[in-house]
């Protein structure tokens, strides 16, 4: 057996089959803590591609049939259809990629109507429980800037596939650049919304916020969809699926669901977007020679090239590969014809088996996109009949076109990473942002790559399971001299509704000898002005009377829990709620001095900073008058805002 887990994995297991029995529907129910044995595509973090995926498919009303009279409301709103036979009773998604305002207001919780999508391709696993449509900004053609309606998983819902994230919105329309009117996509970037989204390395999570990446416009030709990597490895089922209720094509469709014991190895495929040979139709179990080419190179360095499945082809004196088919397309067992729908996610396993020595042969897969080779299309491609009587008039998204891309051999598992916390969100180290727990033992080992999962436990008693190693729970102590310092995150809850609150989470560090109390006050704008409670007046850091008026009561924080402190090399974790609309900047009070620092320079009696950001939501203080040593690490704060 390849997977052996120890009791500690009880826990681990327990979760995860409870999160994959979630009936419920919505794209919500994939935001637990879950990334379970999924891939890492590149050495750094990452958006890979983020481009413009199709205009307006996403909340059609009346969409919610297969008869004429749907396939009219479809044309109607230029939303392609596909010409099936009617005996095959198909489900509606093999009809049309549209979605329907019922639909869409029931998986996503939110109103849409004609709304666009982009597929934001990372490199790495993006943690779920800090993904938020607010994480995003998109820039358009005319240079305005818009916020995403939704992010969500979907379709990528499987625990090992959560690196894809679709964003909707109104991005643009179909015209051509250079067209009066055209507007679209052309950049994605990650900002800070308050709870900073994060991605997931084979050392922990890291934080994405600063990533871009230039928007391709999929109705452009040579945009089409097109492979961002492809990640070779032992074959495992770990990760595989997802909740119930968001995808039963997703369901039991890995390669040992379709193939058994022949699924000895798992080339997955990543892509900019969901493949179909017409922007409706699925790819069958059975296609890989309608779409790809392997090459392997024999002992003398020259091309092999694998065209066909079931054919086992020799490798120089290696050995033999055979592709044995497609997986993660629809459940084993789903009748393959003309209506079967698959997951059309951004994830396709070409399942191998052969010799070790030949299999490590493989160097890339080519699509050619022509001749003997179908083309691909992201879902706002044509349909199979884009010229009938009534059809949409498009235009439709563009296929694909002739690509190669490296294989990425991972056969020893080293580009595979696993976080669950089972227990909720466990302490983190403020200046790393790793999880801080003791080692309690192995609980996941694959017996064939030797990865291994571990079963922790952080300060609290919290559970998590992870496969790289866990902070210690010691405060961090940085080289000191910093010459200059970055700016910091104030306490920004003004993009909340009015009348809502949020909740304010994460750690506090000390690594000083003396000891200090961390409080917040409220300030009118960015640069730290503060509302003089006796005269009313706005006072600038530097101006006479700043001081007293920041710590008069009536600007202070006074939420339970929003007074911080923690003891000499200590991580203590903090929470306590801030109301909508405000904007709170922080103050350091020294105990063993009397000494006050605030996060503005000039507020200070000695003039500098004391206070330095290291990342979003996150900064370190200096304790001592004139800067001390300038290390910044006497206390280090990380935040997150959780509405």
């Amino acid at each position: 057996m390849a997977i052996v887990y120890t009791p500690l994995a009880d826990p681990l297991r327990a979760f995860v089959a409870a999160s994959r029995a979630n009936t419920s529907g919505p794209a919500a129910s994939l935001l637990t803590a879950i990334n379970y044995n999924a891939d890492i595509f590149s050495d750094s973090p990452q958006i890979i591609t983020g481009n413009y995926g199709f205009d307006g498919y996403i909340g059609i009303p009346g969409l919610d049939g297969t008869d004429a009279a749907t396939q009219a409301i479809a044309a109607s709103y230029n939303v392609a259809w596909e010409t099936l036979d009617p005996a095959l009773n198909g489900a509606q998604r093999a009809y049309t990629s549209g979605v329907s305002t019922s639909n869409a207001l029931a998986v996503y919780g939110v109103n849409l109507l004609q709304a666009d999508t982009i597929p934001v391709v990372f490199s790495h696993p993006v943690l779920p429980t800090r993904l938020n449509p607010t994480d995003f900004l998109v820039t358009r053609s005319d240079g305005t800037q818009v916020t995403p309606l939704i992010a969500a998983f979907l379709p990528n819902l499987e625990f090992n596939e959560r690196q894809t994230v679709v964003i909707a919105g109104d991005f643009g329309n179909r015209l051509q650049p250079g067209q009066p009117g055209a507007l679209y996509p052309v950049s994605v970037t990650v900002v800070n919304d308050g709870s900073p989204l994060e991605l997931l390395t084979a050392t922990g999570p890291v934080n994405a916020v600063g990533l871009t990446v230039a928007s391709a416009n999929a109705y452009v030709a040579g945009n089409g969809p097109r492979l961002v990597a492809a990640k070779l490895n032992v074959f495992s089922d770990l990760g595989e699926g997802g909740p119930i209720g968001t995808g039963l094509a997703s369901q039991n469709n890995s390669g040992s669901d379709l193939y058994g014991l022949r699924a000895r190895y798992r080339l997955r495929l990543y892509t900019s977007a969901g493949f179909s040979p017409d922007g409706i139709a699925s790819l069958l179990p059975t296609e890989f020679e309608r779409y790809f080419i392997l090459e392997a190179l024999d002992d003398a360095g020259n091309s092999v090239q694998i065209t066909q499945a079931g054919v086992p082809t020799t490798i120089g004196s290696a050995g033999t590969v055979t592709v044995v088919g497609l997986a993660d397309l629809a459940q084993a067992g789903a009748t393959v014809n003309a209506a079967y729908v698959e997951d059309h996610d951004n994830y396709y396993d070409v399942i191998l088996e052969g010799d070790p020595a030949a299999i490590a042969r493989l160097i890339s897969v080519r699509m050619p996109s022509s001749g003997a080779y179908q083309q691909v299309f992201s879902p706002g491609g044509p349909g199979n009949d884009p010229t009938a009587a009534g059809a949409a008039p498009g235009p439709f998204t563009v296929g694909s076109s002739d690509h190669t891309i490296a294989i990425t051999q991972d056969l020893a598992g080293q580009r595979l990473v696993t976080f669950v916390e089972v227990d909720g969100p466990v302490l983190r180290n403020p200046w790393s942002s790793q999880p801080i727990g003791t080692n309690l033992g192995v609980a996941v080992t694959d017996t064939i790559t030797g990865q291994k999962i571990f079963a922790y436990s952080d300060p609290a008693g919290l559970r998590f399971f992870a496969s790289f190693s866990a902070a210690a729970d010691l405060a961090t102590t940085l080289p000191g001299g910093l010459a200059s310092t970055q700016p910091i995150d104030l306490l920004d809850t003004t993009a909340l509704t009015p009348g809502s609150s949020a909740t304010v989470t994460g750690s506090l560090s000390r690594s000083a000898a003396f000891s200090s109390t961390l409080r917040f006050y409220e300030v009118v704008d960015r640069t730290g002005g503060v509302r003089d409670p006796l005269t009313g007046r706005v006072l600038q850091p530097g101006d006479p009377g700043y001081q007293a008026a920041a710590l008069n009561p009536a600007n202070e924080l006074a939420s339970a829990g929003a007074s911080l402190s923690v003891g000499d090399l200590d991580v203590v974790s903090f929470r306590f709620t801030v109301a909508a609309g405000m904007l709170y900047a922080p103050v350091v009070t020294i105990t063993e001095t009397a000494q006050r620092y605030f996060g503005f320079a000039a507020a200070n009696s000695d003039g500098i900073s004391h206070f330095n950001g290291f990342a979003p939501n996150s900064y370190g203080i200096e304790d001592l008058q004139g800067g001390g040593d300038r290390d910044y690490d006497d206390l280090i704060l990380s935040f997150s805002l959780g509405s």
